[in-house]
């Protein structure tokens, strides 16, 4: 059966797909869940080495943005040059994170296939994720008015630049990291607010946010929804710019195939 669905015409790489879950089988009933993951890694390099593949084990790369490091990758096993292998050892199914995790490492080693692999429960498990680049569009939605606040402009500017240069399907928080580096290189006062949110009379305890203030009036808040009007990223937006006491907001969600702008007041 897994051969079957493995190796049907509309699958990328069916052969070493197969041939990649075989071994992982092998190691998977060999050693049994219960061991650390680096057990693992070791056991399926040397499984995948039998079968006559060539790997590479933990490959690092740099994300770079006008000459600046943004992110730091490193995946777990490259076979053939093909298919990264993310692996896990986890009593449950796989979280989106892990799925976005893999994502983020087949878009910068520009590779078309990855497959994540759990050895933590008792019935081996995998997911194959194929990923297909696009450059992307940026759109505007909602009461974003870019002749309001050139603050807003800067934000709309700031990310055609990174689309041009990253197009789409990298994580919310490599946008995120990606805007404030281009915001700095534009010379934007850009900042990682530091909030202390306040109910009636009780002040609560001062914290960073995972947004951009821009000019001390403009707060950004990056996601990845698959609906970009998502009422939990919207109120949470508003949320910090009530807190914060700041009178414009721009939610941007990072979309498989464009990124858009939400204009909040």
């Amino acid at each position: 059966m897994m051969r079957k669905k493995i190796q049907n015409g509309d699958v990328l790489y069916p052969d070493l797909s197969y041939s990649i879950i075989g071994a992982s089988m092998d190691v998977h009933n060999g050693l049994g869940p219960g061991w650390d993951e680096w057990d693992y890694h070791r056991a399926l390099i040397e499984a995948l080495c039998a079968r006559g593949h060539e790997i590479v084990s933990h490959d690092r790369k740099s994300l770079k943005h006008r000459g600046k490091v943004v992110d730091h990758f490193e995946l777990d096993l490259l076979v053939d040059g093909l298919v990264i292998l993310e692996l896990k050892h986890i009593k449950s199914n796989f979280h989106p994170e892990h799925f976005t995790q893999l994502i983020n490492y087949l878009k910068h080693w520009r590779k078309r296939l990855g497959i994540l692999i759990n050895f933590g429960l008792e019935r081996f498990r995998f997911q194959r994720v194929p990923f297909s680049p696009a450059s992307g569009g940026i759109k505007s939605i909602g009461n974003l008015d870019c002749t309001e606040s050139s603050n807003e402009r800067e934000v709309a500017t700031a990310m055609e630049s990174i689309l041009d240069q990253h197009g789409v399907g990298y994580s919310a928080n490599i946008y995120r990291r990606l805007l404030f580096a281009e915001l700095k290189h534009r010379g934007v006062e850009a900042t990682h607010p530091v909030i202390s949110p306040h109910f009636g009379d009780l002040c609560l305890d001062e914290r960073t946010v995972d947004a951009i203030l821009i000019g001390g009036e403009v707060m950004v808040l990056v996601s990845a929804s698959s609906d970009a009007t998502s009422a939990a990223d919207l109120w949470c937006l508003k949320s910090y710019m009530k807190q914060a006491n700041v009178p414009c907001g721009v939610l941007v969600n990072i979309g498989d195939s464009e990124i858009q702008l939400r204009g909040v007041r």
